[in-house]
């Protein structure tokens, strides 16, 4: 009994937002008939990604490349961003391989109650009732942020466990023998999303300093300071496998360059409108958003249920401290491009940090909560309906510019996201004038907010969406073969191309090979976000990537290889011509030659000609000759194709560790692989390591004459250095949390 009651409040945060989550994905679990899917990202993405990780874990022999992501991609770099670090999609390792759409459903629900528990215990460091921990919990859990990211599987996983970070630093700074929780909270944020870790990291800095700043004993806070910054090492040095070599890929993508501008300081009038907008109502859908712009994937929104920012206001204006000062340091980051990039080394101005503006929020409304008769609640929230209607009238009736520029999207559910906003404070305003304002009832209007705004925003994301059309899609990407290994599918379809065997020309992903966005440059069509999507069938340029079979749901006079169906769903498998993935070429191209070229012309010149910088010329020796640009026949895309294919290497065979082939020609050759280039391969001919050229962000290779055997064999670039780094520091792990276990015992 004695134990019940101490742990009464952990079960009712368990159970309401078990309850609350079951209720709101469960409604669409049944109506997918046991799978679960929303829209976009999520079906695009999170679904066949964590199906192409699970396959890859199962084959065999295991190695670091995956084939079927983009042109081929590494393992780690490929999937860490996403989901190879999670501890969700772990526990679906465990079932079958094509289970993941039934499993997300159920996945979700588990990260919503661990972000209420985990922001539970945080909360309850700062209240002495532990029952208004209970709402600070619920408050993060269903927020906008999660609200508005529900396409984005993987950011959930953040949200749930960052909680831990702040827990394990507070109790570690009352006591060191706390400083294992502490680290391997660290480690367990590291692996699960480095992106998201790194701003976690900057937010914890600017906690450290504020929290824990003593200018009366500047020793105990150095002490502190250093206390913090070994076990932070020690946390990312366990989580170094996946971690370093996942920040050294970064360094070289593209979206990791720096926004560090003047021009970047402040935002726009619209964008501060949008903004604001984010703070104060209902997390929106990214895709289509209700006002201020047509679509935005910034993950902008920090609303809470029922309270809005209205006790948060109070407890800042009544208040000072620490946690008043981040609230405002947050409050003001969030008006500046540049300052927000900051979290993430000045690269993007995403609002994907406000998770954890929205615990601070949180924690603040909690010990407003808890002592309600020191705030006036009533006023604050008369000020924050006030706020919220000013905004409306303003975006309502307020010309935007002298063009009168439209900024309504939706205007029947931007009423009712105000209507929602509004309705919060007014309840709470009430209840405390009739003197009815009770913890009992706020906490059911809390969790009928969440279950209201959430439901919400999930319903319009799967506006349209087919389930039953999906999987059927899905169970066939799973059924398709890799036919012949020296060529792919001329698709970019994820459905396709993810869930099974067989290999496309593209990918819809934003962590594909670095070098393979250096080869969609040659064609104009980098994109951060994606890479070769707007291939057909027909391109000169998905031909030369081996794109030869045709997935079509019409026979439309192809040869028909095999014919795939699911559900109410048939698709024909048909082949067409196109080059090889490894060729040998007698020419090369200086890149800056082959830009010059129109863009229809240049997959046809790299049929004859691999693609080399200027530096890489002297590479290549006697194994090609400059080519003459005006020797191509760029009409007859057929009787190029068949020239690669004379000149196509022999026994190519690809498995999870790279790939091997023979050669036999009559001369010296290049020979020309569509696999993107990348530090991690390592070559050899003959067994005698060779080097690997460049050519265009893919790659190429010089053999002899006669007959050879190369191989390839990849290997992730800091993966080495990383397990072992992360070896060492589980070990000082293990040795410290003995120590002090060992000690403990002892006192």
């Amino acid at each position: 009994m004695v134990r019940f009651r101490k742990n009464k409040n952990l079960l009712i945060c368990i159970l309401c937002s078990l309850v609350m989550a079951a209720a709101i994905f469960g409604t669409a679990i049944i109506k997918g008939n046991g799978a679960f899917t929303i829209f976009a990202d999520f079906n695009a993405q999170q679904l066949p990604f964590a199906t192409a990780v699970r396959n890859a874990l199962a084959a065999k022999p295991f190695g670091q490349w995956v084939w079927n992501l983009d042109l081929g991609a590494s393992l780690i770099n490929g999937f860490s961003f996403f989901n190879f670090g999670s501890p969700f999609f772990w526990i679906s390792v465990l079932f079958s391989k094509i289970s993941f759409p039934y499993l997300a459903g159920y996945l979700y629900i588990l990260k919503y109650v661990i972000a209420s528990v985990t922001a539970y215990y945080y909360i309850k460091l700062f209240v002495k009732d532990s029952k208004y921990a209970v709402i600070g919990g619920l408050l993060y859990a269903f927020s906008g942020f999660q609200t508005t990211n529900l396409m984005f599987f993987h950011f959930h996983d953040v949200v749930a466990f960052f909680p831990l970070m702040l827990i394990g630093l507070e109790l570690t700074m009352k006591d060191s023998k706390y400083s294992p929780l502490f680290i391997f909270a660290i480690f367990l944020n590291c692996v699960i999303n480095y992106f998201f870790f790194i701003q976690e990291v900057i937010f914890l800095i600017i906690y450290f300093l504020l929290r824990f700043w003593n200018r009366s004993s500047i020793k105990e806070f150095a002490v502190r300071i250093f206390k913090s910054v070994l076990c932070g090492i020690l946390g990312v040095g366990m989580g170094s496998i996946m971690f370093v070599p996942s920040v050294m890929y970064i360094m070289g993508n593209s979206r990791s360059e720096t926004a560090l501008y003047l021009q970047n300081l402040l935002y726009d009038t619209r964008h501060l409108l949008f903004i604001l907008k984010g703070m104060i109502l209902p997390g929106d859908t990214m895709n289509s958003h209700s006002a201020i712009y047509v679509g935005n994937w910034d993950s902008t929104s920090c609303y809470i249920p029922l309270f809005g920012f209205a006790l948060v206001l109070a407890f800042v204006v009544k208040n000072k401290g620490w946690l008043r000062n981040i609230l405002i340091i947050s409050l003001v980051v969030s008006c500046s491009p540049l300052l927000q990039s900051g979290f993430i080394a000045f690269t993007v101005p995403y609002q994907r940090w406000w998770f954890m503006f929205v615990l601070m929020a949180s924690l603040a409304t909690s010990i407003v909560m808890e002592d309600v008769k020191k705030y006036d609640i009533a006023k604050y929230s008369l000020i924050y309906i006030g706020i919220i209607l000013a905004y409306f009238v303003i975006i309502k009736f307020i010309r935007f510019d002298a063009a009168g520029t439209q900024i309504i999207y939706h205007p029947g559910r931007l009423l009712l996201f105000v209507a929602i906003a509004i309705l919060g404070p007014s309840i709470i305003l009430l209840l405390v004038k009739t003197n009815k304002f009770n913890y009992n009832l706020v906490l059911s209007l809390v969790c009928l907010f969440a279950l209201i705004t959430t439901g919400i925003t999930l319903k319009l994301y799967r506006t349209g969406s087919d389930t039953a059309s999906y999987m059927n899609d899905f169970n066939i990407g799973s059924k398709l073969k890799r036919n012949d290994q020296q060529y792919r599918y001329n698709t970019s379809n994820n459905l396709f191309t993810l869930t099974g065997n067989a290999s496309g020309i593209g990918a819809f992903s934003s962590t594909v090979e670095n070098s393979s966005k250096e080869f969609d440059a040659l064609f104009d069509w980098y994109s951060s976000n994606s890479s070769k999507t707007n291939f057909n069938d027909k391109n000169p340029e998905g031909l030369l990537l081996g794109g030869k079979y045709i997935i079509s749901s019409q026979q439309d006079g192809r040869k028909i290889l095999e014919k795939v169906s699911e559900g109410k769903k048939t698709y024909y498998i048909e082949s067409q011509k196109a080059c090889p993935i490894g060729f040998a070429v007698d020419h090369y191209i200086v890149k800056q030659n082959l830009l010059k070229l129109p863009k229809e012309k240049r997959a046809v010149a790299m049929m004859n000609a691999a693609v080399v910088d200027n530096g890489s010329v002297d590479k290549i020796d006697s194994a090609a000759s400059k080519l003459d640009v005006k020797d191509i026949d760029y009409n007859k895309v057929d009787k190029n194709i068949d020239r690669t294919v004379e000149n196509r290497v022999r026994n190519f065979k690809r498995d999870n560790t790279g790939f091997s082939c023979t050669t036999n020609y009559g001369k010296e050759k290049l020979v020309w692989f569509s696999v993107p280039y990348d530090k991690g391969w390592d070559a050899a001919l003959d067994g005698r390591k060779i080097d690997v050229i460049n050519s265009g962000g893919m790659m190429a290779i010089k053999v002899p004459k006669g007959e050879h055997k190369a191989v390839f064999k990849y290997h992730t670039p800091w993966f080495k250095a990383g397990t072992i780094i992360s070896g060492i520091s589980f070990m000082i792990f293990i040795v410290l949390s003995l120590t002090i276990l060992i000690k403990r015992r002892r006192d």
